[in-house]
């Protein structure tokens, strides 16, 4: 879905529109504001989840369990929630004006979509608790290597699908949809090595186990929020009139 038409979108820098310029219009002023936006709320987001949980952790022994960052019943649990459905909402919307991608998108929408639903009623975290009370397999905690053994497949088809969806967007939302893609497969790999951690004798209540989970839960919060606000505003971009003409590179 890479912009053909001659008011290409690359002309938007550094969050910044000047509305009277050339080929500047109002949707190019408020797609830059939604990525500037999506920027501020995720560094606001991440910064605020993180000295929330630390001070839980430090000043209250983790004792108040709405507060953490990786309680399943938290606060911070539903902006996981809330952040992953705006993307898969963005991907929605962005199919109905993406005419090249659009089956891309409806594949990015539904993973997402069920992705946000998992998070809320805990799925992944079911069949991992079912792992723990297997005989013999407590001691290496199977509730933290089942779930990316079982969702790895589902989550290597999205991150290629937004990958691609990357590559045909805007360049502005295009490099916003990398940089979530990043932090989600960084947070994918501190969950693979907190039960390195547990093994190691850190265990909750020990300070590197609260750092990998500041760090896990702070790269996937932001993830979401960038990829959200970059099909977003891809989207406001395909709303301009004549219509943006968006097909798959090289076609």
């Amino acid at each position: 879905m890479t912009v053909t038409d001659a008011a290409r979108p690359d002309t938007i820098s550094a969050g910044t529109v000047r509305p009277n310029e050339p080929g500047r219009d109002r949707s190019e002023l408020v797609a830059a504001r939604i990525l500037t936006g999506a920027l501020a709320l995720a560094v606001a987001g991440v910064a605020l989840q993180s000295v929330v949980d630390l001070v839980d952790f430090w000043a209250l022994d983790r004792e108040v369990e709405l507060l953490l960052a990786d309680s399943d019943v938290g606060v911070f649990a539903w902006a996981s929630v809330v952040a992953t459905f705006t993307a898969a909402l963005g991907a929605l919307l962005l199919s109905s004006v993406a005419t090249g991608s659009r089956n891309l998108l409806w594949f990015v929408a539904a993973t997402t979509a069920y992705m946000s639903l998992d998070d809320q009623v805990m799925l992944h975290e079911r069949a991992g608790d079912l792992a723990d009370r297997a005989e013999g397999l407590a001691l290496w905690e199977p509730a933290r290597l089942l779930w990316p053994a079982l969702y790895l497949p589902l989550l290597a088809g999205l991150f290629l699908a937004l990958w691609r969806c990357a590559g045909r967007l805007p360049p502005r939302p295009g490099r916003f949809v990398v940089a979530g893609l990043a932090l989600l497969a960084a947070a994918v790999v501190l969950e693979l090595l907190s039960a390195a951690v547990i093994r190691a004798g850190f265990d909750r209540g020990s300070v590197l186990y609260e750092l990998e989970v500041v760090l896990e839960e702070g790269a996937e919060l932001a993830g979401w929020i960038l990829i959200a606000g970059a099909l977003l505003s891809a989207f406001v971009l395909g709303l301009r009139e004549p219509p943006v003409t968006m097909t798959p590179e090289g076609g």
